[in-house]
């Protein structure tokens, strides 16, 4: 076991990670319907909603968005095109993403202007299974609200 590098303590947090919402392993919606690729691709987009902050990209109504290219996608978490492809695919048909297509941007490389055609990228909130009391019955029910899970176990 010498050459296997242990964790210590105080060195869990040393990391930058990519957070999944724990939703799309629970919520049905989600469960039975994203692949491990979409899950994935869906904790990359959320991590870059923080560089579009930072960026002030959002539109009119302040909904921030995403501006990438498919290929940096495919280069960052190391997939082919046709993967890339179906799990965007997954994640708009459970409505997790909302993309418009050719939107142009003006870029500054090295002192010259260039305009390139990316795509503006929604991420939309994974709705969240909560439990409610109806006709007597515990059930699972999804909203967009904070979470609240009396029966954490349960889930």
């Amino acid at each position: 076991m010498q050459d296997f590098n242990f964790y210590k303590v105080n060195e869990t947090l040393n990391h930058k990670y990519y957070q999944i919402p724990q939703e799309l392993f629970i919520n049905p919606l989600y469960k039975n319907t994203l692949n491990s690729d979409s899950k994935l691709l869906y904790g990359f987009l959320l991590d870059r909603l923080s560089l579009s902050i930072k960026n002030n990209w959002h539109d009119e109504n302040e909904n921030v968005y995403l501006i990438f290219t498919r290929k940096e996608v495919q280069d960052k978490l190391n997939l082919s095109d046709k993967t890339v492809t179906k799990a965007f695919k997954q994640l708009s048909d459970v409505n997790l993403i909302y993309l418009i297509n050719n939107h142009f941007l003006k870029l500054l490389e090295k002192s010259s202007n260039f305009i390139i055609k990316a795509s503006r990228l929604y991420i939309s909130k994974a709705l969240m299974l909560l439990w409610c009391l109806s006709e007597g019955r515990m059930r699972k029910i999804s909203c967009t609200k904070a979470p609240y899970y009396p029966f954490q176990n349960q889930l």
